[in-house]
């Protein structure tokens, strides 16, 4: 795997990442999301750094997928299993499971981990080298889809292990914003699953009685988050996010309660209206042997959602 690791000049106090999921995974292949992002920030896009993290080893992973065989047939069972619909249910669960399967390969979990956390440290130092400590350095992450699980993981991760530096208080994220996420729709079908998930106990996503916001537990007692803004958007026509034609699922909607802030959109200008059009929308996205393409018009869009909330994005980010 290569590891691109990107360092930028910092402009001010404030750098936010950009956490793609699956999809196309080069440089480049994020120009129209990255203007978005620049957009929102409007006239403070210039006064922030902006990452972005590339596992370029996602295609290869579509490229061998098959190879999974009989571990990605009881994955995208048991999400069947789940979604109690006839008319959509075959379309959500292979949709939902391009997302997830990912998630059965032990080795590519663990390389992405070590991507990112290289990428998270560079960003710190390189605010760090403009003069910025770390405690007051502005830090945000936006994800989509499987990077949405990936910055869970390696959030966690992060706040159990000292040795990398990235704990609170010395690091401390101001906003995690997750969009379209399938963490808990991972958690249900990987503890379906059970000891079928290789090396399921580096698997932070199925620890615990819940979802959680990684923190560090002081001497004191008391635990310091990793994030002072935990927020999730999707919209009531994304599967991925829990969401299977405007109703909402419990087992597949990543929800922490009144800890994170909560937004669900309603996708009403994509012009879908039945079940059929929503499974056509969604089958089209599909791709033999590659990465799902996402066009604007599927309730999917990365693009989509940084639009739709670029009014937010600049004051989280910003403030």
């Amino acid at each position: 795997m290569t590891v691109g690791v990107t360092s930028l000049r910092w402009p001010s106090d404030r750098a936010v990442l950009l956490v793609h999921g699956i999809g196309n995974a080069s440089p480049g292949d994020y120009a129209l999301l990255l203007q978005g992002v620049r957009d929102a920030l409007g006239p403070d896009a210039d006064r922030t750094a902006i990452y972005q993290l590339f596992y370029d080893q996602v295609n290869d992973w579509f490229a061998a997928k098959t190879s999974l065989g009989q571990l990605l047939s009881q994955a995208v069972n048991a999400l069947a299993g789940q979604i109690n619909d006839p008319e959509l249910g075959p379309s959500l669960a292979e949709v939902c499971g391009d997302v997830l399967w990912p998630v059965l390969v032990a080795d590519a979990r663990a390389a992405v981990r070590e991507a990112y956390l290289a990428q998270l440290k560079q960003m710190v130092n390189d605010g760090v080298a403009a003069g910025v400590v770390s405690r007051d350095q502005k830090l945000s992450i936006i994800c989509h889809s499987l990077g949405c699980f990936h910055t869970y993981e390696v959030l966690h991760h992060a706040a159990l292990f000292p040795s990398h530096q990235l704990q609170p208080p010395g690091v401390r994220f101001q906003n995690v914003i997750f969009m379209a996420s399938p963490v808990q729709l991972i958690r249900t079908v990987a503890s379906a699953m059970g000891s079928l998930v290789p090396n399921r106990r580096w698997l932070y996503t199925v620890q615990g009685d819940a979802l959680s916001i990684p923190a560090v537990q002081k001497l004191s007692g008391q635990p310091v988050t990793s994030v002072r803004n935990w927020i999730s958007i999707t919209g009531d026509l994304d599967p991925v996010g829990g969401h299977f034609f405007r109703s909402r699922e419990p087992w597949a909607y990543m929800d922490l309660g009144a800890t994170q802030i909560s937004l669900i959109d309603r996708q009403d200008a994509l012009n879908i209206s039945t079940k059929a059009q929503l499974a056509q929308a969604l089958r089209a996205s599909l791709r033999d042997r590659e990465p799902p393409f996402i066009t604007l018009g599927n309730p999917h869009s990365w693009e989509n959602y940084v639009a739709g909330h670029a009014a937010e994005l600049r004051q989280w980010i910003t403030t």
